[in-house]
Order: C-alpha cells, then sequence, then structure tokens
C-alpha cells in the first residue's frame, strides 16, 4: 500500500487531488490510502506523535501558519526519505526549497496528466527502493524503515520485530513469509535459527554459535545452521577483503 498525505488549505483543491489520486490508483492496480490536512501543524504533529510514515506528500507551498517550505523542514527532521511533491502557483520557490529535497513540482491550476506522471514516478521509486517494511495488524496497515530493524522473531505465529531505539512491534504472520517479503530488499538478514531473522547491518561479532548485536544482545545459531552461517560470512568477508 502507498500512504499519501495531501497539505493545503484549500479545501476544494484537496478534494480535487485526492478524486485525481484514487481515480490513478484505481486504475493502475494500487492500493493507496490518503490522509488529508489543512495546514501544515497538523501534518508535521501526525508524523511527530503518532509515527505515520508517508511514501508521499503533496505539500503547498503557500499556507497561513506554517507555510510549506517550514513544514517540509519539519518533515525532514523526522523522515529523510517521504517524496515531497510541492504544489504551487509560483514556480519561484523551486530554488528555495531545495535544501529539503523535493521530489517534483508541480504548478496549479494542476494537470491530470502531470499528477499521472509524477505520481507514478514516484510510485516506481519507492518499490525500487524497498525503504519500508509494510505489515498489517489488525485491519490496519502499518510500515517501518528497513535500516531500522535489527531483527525479527517469530514466537507462536507472532511475529516481533526489534528496532534499533528499543522498540518493539508484534503482528501475526510466519517468519517464511518475513522471508520471502524481505528477499526483495536491499539490506541483508541472515535466517539464523528457525525463529531468527537477523539484519547484518547491526550484527558486531560473530561467534561460532551466537552473533552479537549493536546494543549487546547475543542471538544463538541452531545449530542445523551453523555451517550454512559460516559459509555466507566467510564469502561476505572474502568479498569485503577484494573491493
Amino acid at each position: 500500500m502507498i500512504r499519501i498525505a495531501i497539505c493545503d488549505d484549500e479545501v476544494k483543491f484537496t478534494g480535487k487531488l485526492e478524486k485525481i489520486l484514487n481515480e490513478i490508483a484505481g486504475r493502475e492496480g494500487i492500493r493507496v490510502d490518503i490522509n488529508v490536512y489543512f495546514d501544515g501543524f497538523h501534518l508535521v504533529e501526525a508524523i511527530e506523535k503518532s509515527n505515520i510514515c508517508y511514501d508521499i506528500i503533496f505539500l503547498d507551498m503557500e499556507m497561513n501558519h506554517m507555510n510549506g517550505l517550514e513544514t517540509a523542514k519539519r518533515i525532514r527532521e523526522q523522515d529523510e526519505i517521504v517524496l515531497l511533491i510541492y504544489v504551487t502557483s509560483h514556480s519561484s520557490y523551486a530554488i528555495e526549497a531545495y535544501e529539503v529535497h523535493p521530489f517534483q513540482f508541480v504548478l496549479k491550476p494542476i494537470d491530470k496528466e502531470i499528477i499521472y506522471r509524477y505520481f507514478m514516478q514516484a510510485y516506481e521509486k519507492i518499490i525500487l527502493d524497498a525503504s519500508y517494511y509494510e505489515y498489517k495488524c489488525k485491519n490496519d496497515y502499518f510500515k517501518v524503515l528497513m535500516k531500522d530493524i535489527m531483527y525479527f522473531k517469530s514466537e507462536k505465529r507472532v511475529i516481533k520485530i526489534y528496532l534499533c531505539d528499543g522498540s518493539i512491534k508484534t503482528y501475526y504472520d510466519k517468519l517464511n513469509s518475513v522471508e520471502e517479503k524481505i528477499k526483495t530488499k536491499k539490506l541483508d538478514f541472515w535466517r539464523i535459527h528457525q525463529s531468527i531473522l537477523v539484519n547484518t547491518k547491526y550484527i558486531v561479532r560473530k561467534a561460532y554459535d551466537h552473533v552479537e548485536l549493536t546494543d549487546a544482545t547475543k542471538l544463538y545459531i541452531s545449530e542445523d545452521r551453523r555451517k550454512i552461517i559460516n559459509e555466507i560470512y566467510a564469502k561476505t568477508i572474502e568479498g569485503e577483503m577484494s573491493e
């Protein structure tokens, strides 16, 4: 699912853009979840306090109280990855907005074909980057940054996601399904145990029967997986030495 935020103080405009995006998503078979905000303050508040991770944010440059540039700076403090698409009546804002790394600019009045083109470009980038891990808990979808995941642990069909900030996310699934999903991601995870998938980025020491993580957590390598993990580790070291 692609999570989208529209932030603009023109009610008529937000309704029009939301309708266009839903039409595009329906036509292309893409699941989207769209939230609308009428000022930058409430968008920033949702991101900071509710830990909402958006994939794309359509952001108006000219808003009262907190303009688009101020809003983007606050967003970037929380999320370096989200794609910001500025919507503005004046192209002169482009240089000023450069420091917050916008993905695209859209001039008002908006054109359906331009929105389609930029949305599909953003969608393809999101899919290729694979920066998030998405999971479903009850009827809601959630995302966490792949780079923040230290390891997955399975306990009686409950998946626990251990994050680098010390928090733990839980949902129902099988670790085999998780392993299959993360094969498309850029980060390297090792299945060191029937119930554990660990992000190699956080391994600071590998012993014969366990690995130690950056936070001093020790995760044990099951006996039946020690040989294959040793082989993978040896190949990794050889690759690093040859670079």
